[in-house]
């Protein structure tokens, strides 16, 4: 049986984490676990981004319609399409605190 080597700065060379030159299941589990871990924190950024992104513009539409620079005519317009707009985005607030709630209610062992 011939001896497999590991390609200079491959993945399975970074997973070999104590250098031996073999890959056991536990570096692989390890391996898989930080895959894991960066991709959760990745989504939970993008996550946090779009809550951010859309609480800023919903406050900055109503400071706009708020000024006089927009005249009431106009806002009879838009209402309607405002009001849908707001709620829809306050939703996505609301489901990401509710769900962030629930994950850490999941994580300490008390939803089952």
């Amino acid at each position: 049986m011939t001896q497999k080597t590991l390609e200079k700065g491959s993945v399975w060379e970074k997973a070999d984490t104590n250098g031996d030159g073999v890959v056991t299941d536990r570096e692989m589990a390890i391996k898989e676990r930080m895959v894991l871990l960066e991709n959760r924190d990745k989504k939970e950024d993008q996550q946090r981004y779009l809550v951010w992104f859309s609480a800023l513009t919903v406050t900055a539409f109503i400071i706009v319609l708020m000024t006089p620079l927009v005249p009431i005519e106009r806002i009879d317009h838009l209402s309607g399409i405002a009001e849908i707009w707001v709620l829809s985005n306050m939703g996505v607030l609301a489901s990401f605190i509710g769900f962030n709630q629930l994950a850490k209610r999941a994580d300490k062992g008390e939803v089952k």
